[in-house]
């Protein structure tokens, strides 16, 4: 559920209130237009009155606004003329952005206020200068609170606050952006209520806090709103998030202090019903967000919120218990206490786990809105002993849950014992269990089939059927895309269920596009490198229509990486039938390029050749630099090829131990083995063993003929690292050798070592696009 309220489409200003603005400029009689004038003054008179009724506060709504007289609307008529002319140059619009607004001077009330002319001061703030922009602000600063809850003026005020963000870059510009910041907080901090539980004051106070913190303008929304899907995704992240998250370059924080306090001190006696509303939670969970990693700051402002001093030794009575839990009844200050938990310091969440929360967790998770708190305490979790609390109580009715469709509970279980490494193997079980039949005996075949489709799942049970045309469950797929992060050992149950489907379900699987991402998390996964080249396989006859699709290619891509040579050329004769048609596709070209199918069209013995080599590349720098690992395919594993029969002639499915190679394919190269060269001070002691196994190496080596700028090298055990046959360029293993023999590395180094892949490619030409995004 989106928390975000519309204004309106563009500008946030509903298109049926603006098209009679757009036909009044257009028509050049001005009757017409003080008709639209008098209608507006009339509106916002009936509205001025309402919410000065309903607010029982009258600083802003008290100030009387004068009606804006014909000459000055028809000067910005004409100034709007002028702007809609695409004709002037940059110097020309400047200056009319100048000229306009020094005729603003005193009139800002009026002007920003206007449904007409307020439009026309939106374009004239975006285009002006910061001193114009300024100069603005503090004239009409005395009135902003009454502009920010205005309908039009809000948009005036949000526009003007989102035109400073953007000059907060320019030379100079602090010391301006700082004085007149600090004037409109002062201001707007002495009626924050009327302005937080305002539709429209409430848009401006969250900009308005973005920019003292100094959030750039392109991520004011993710401070601005939280939609749930955004939520959601930050959850069920394992990894932790940054502590500095919210350190933003050019903020005000002390102006951003000041403005919290001020909102929260002068609202104080009405902090209950600031909970309730709507629009002021919204205010109230920004400027939580935006302090989080504060910790005095924090207890602070969640001190007043929940109406309780959170003193260290103190414990929080059951009166208090109970009007905290009261919160989750209600949207906004559920939402409110979402984010609480969230930010809330790690002696503070301790608090609220252990004597507000424990003891009552199955029954808030059951909650309506109480479930979104808990998603949050859970992912929230701060240490093992925390998690093992919450496990304790939940974890054994992670079938209840998912009854209850509550399965956000169950996948923050699943990230948090992932992320903290406590009860893996208990969660892996539970959800297993909890979608497997009582009179099933083969349950474990049905595992994989049943999250994909929870919902229905769960619904019918029993006379459960695989549904051909329907779309898989999002938190379904999001659960197994973190199931297949755990240990390969919790979840084999998984990885046999998922082996065992019909190559048809695997397919719409794949297809679909939340269970493609299934699908690649399986292949990154450390399953079995013959396992998953047994899933790759029974998608045989289907990589050319998966790869047409935006979302089902990323899929293939995996695929295509997680498979040996066989099933490479299997993948690359299926995408070069559509080459035509996938060369059309927004994704086509990459994988295309990724996968070379230029080269397997023209020159197949070549193609294999040089997937070889850069698997063996690959395989020599896990042997160098890191431990062997089955994320990716072995090099020396007899079952990558044996166990799987992918029907393809003359094919050889093993991977030779031969360097990268740019001879003819019928030259046997040597195999050889590179170890890290070690600096000894007992060097001379050790010469006779050396010379020995240099004799015996040489007796082997010499017998093997070398061509012409092969890129071969030998292993000389004397004084040299890494001997090599061509001089003119080093090879990416001899780079690598050479970086190994070191005891420390320098950021070149470093560089030359994520780079020395690379090598070959330097003089080709880089494609357009050079990083796929998901659409």
């Amino acid at each position: 559920m989106d928390e975000t309220e519309s204004r309106g489409s563009k500008n946030g200003r509903d298109n049926k209130a603006r098209k009679p603005h757009t036909d009044a400029r257009n028509d050049n009689k001005s009757t017409q237009r003080m008709k639209l004038k008098n209608n507006e003054s009339t509106n916002r008179k009936n509205h001025t009155t309402s919410t000065s009724t309903h607010r029982n506060h009258s600083n802003p709504a008290s100030l009387v606004k004068n009606r804006v007289d014909p000459e000055t609307v028809k000067y910005f008529s004409e100034i709007t003329n002028l702007l809609e002319n695409n004709s002037i140059d940059l110097e020309e619009r400047s200056s009319i952005c100048s000229n306009a607004l020094e005729e603003t001077r005193g009139k800002e009330l009026e002007l920003s206020t206007d449904f007409i002319i307020s439009r026309t001061l939106q374009n004239l703030l975006e285009s002006c200068d910061l001193d114009q922009l300024c100069g603005f602000l503090r004239g009409g600063s005395d009135s902003f609170a009454f502009i920010a809850v205005d309908k039009c003026g809000s948009h005036v005020a949000e526009t003007a606050v989102k035109a400073l963000s953007k000059h907060l870059n320019d030379e100079g510009s602090y010391l301006c952006v700082l004085d007149t910041l600090t004037l409109i907080c002062k201001i707007i901090a002495k009626d924050s209520t009327n302005v937080m539980q305002s539709r429209h004051g409430s848009h401006v106070l969250r900009s308005l806090l973005c920019l003292c913190k100094g959030v750039p303008i392109e991520k004011f929304n993710e401070f601005h709103s939280t939609k749930r899907s955004d939520v959601l995704a930050a959850r069920l992240n394992p990894n932790p998030v940054p502590a500095d998250e919210n350190r933003f370059e050019n903020g005000f924080e002390k102006v951003f202090r000041d403005l919290v306090r001020g909102l929260i001190d002068n609202a104080k006696c009405e902090i209950v019903g600031l909970r309730a509303d709507q629009f002021s939670s919204l205010v109230l969970q920004t400027a939580l967000r935006l302090s989080a990693g504060d910790e005095k700051e924090l207890i602070y402002l969640i001190s007043v919120l929940l109406c309780e001093n959170f003193e260290e030794g103190k414990k929080i009575n059951s009166d208090k218990k109970r009007e905290i839990m009261s919160l989750l009844d209600e949207s906004a200050s559920s939402h409110l206490l979402e984010v609480i938990v969230e930010v809330a310091p790690e002696k503070l969440y301790d608090k609220f786990l252990n004597e507000i929360f424990i003891g009552s967790l199955f029954d808030i998770s059951s909650n309506q809105w109480g479930n979104f708190v808990m998603q949050a305490l859970i992912s929230s979790v701060k240490t093992k002993d925390q998690m093992d609390k919450i496990w304790e109580e939940l974890g054994q009715k992670t079938k209840e849950l998912l009854k209850l469709g509550k399965s956000g509970i169950a996948a923050s279980l699943l990230v948090s014992c992932l992320r903290l490494q406590t009860n893996r193997r208990e969660c892996c079980e539970a959800l297993a269990g909890a979608v497997t039949l009582d009179n099933q005996s083969d349950g474990n075949n049905n595992i994989i089939e049943h999250i994909l489709y929870l919902d229905s799942f769960l619904m019918e049970a029993s006379s459960w059927k695989w549904p051909s045309h329907e779309k898989m469950h999002v938190l379904g797929c999001l659960m197994l895309q973190t199931i297949f992060k755990y240990p390969k050992q919790y979840v084999r149950n998984y990885c046999e269920s998922l082996l065992s489907m019909e190559n048809e379900r695997i397919y719409q699987t794949a297809k679909d596009s939340g269970g493609a991402r299934v699908i690649e998390s399986f292949l990154a996964s450390d399953a079995a490198s013959k396992l998953k080249l047994k899933l790759i396989a029974k998608l045989k006859g289907y990589f050319g229509d998966l790869a047409m699709s935006t979302s089902s290619s990323f899929a293939v891509e995996k695929c295509f990486t997680a498979s040996n040579i066989s099933l490479k050329e299997i993948i690359c004769g299926e995408l070069l039938e559509i080459r035509n048609d996938l060369s059309k596709t927004r994704h086509g070209f990459h994988l295309l390029k990724k996968f070379d199918i230029d080269l397997f069209a023209r020159q197949p013995e070549q193609w294999k050749m040089s997937q070889k080599s850069k698997e063996n590349a690959y395989g020599e720098f896990q042997a160098l630099f890191g431990e062997p690992s089955d994320k990716k395919l072995k090099l020396n594993d007899p079952n990558n090829s044996n166990n799987i029969n992918t029907n393809t002639n003359d094919v050889d499915d093993k991977l030779d131990n031969t360097d990268y190679q740019t001879s003819s394919p019928k030259t046997k190269k040597p195999k050889f083995n590179i170890t890290p060269f070690k600096k000894d001070n007992n060097n001379n002691n050790n010469n006779n063993n050396n010379n020995n196994n240099n004799n015996n190496n040489k007796s082997k080596y010499d017998k093997v003929p070398f061509e012409k700028n092969s890129k071969q090298f030998l292993r000389n055990s004397f004084n040299t690292q890494v001997v090599r046959q061509n001089v003119k360029k080093e090879s990416t293993v001899g780079e690598l050798a050479q970086l190994a023999g070191k005891s420390e590395l320098n950021a070149g180094d470093l560089k030359k070592l994520f780079d020395a892949s690379m090598n070959n490619d330097k003089n080709q030409k880089k494609p357009f696009v050079s990083k796929r995004k998901r659409f």
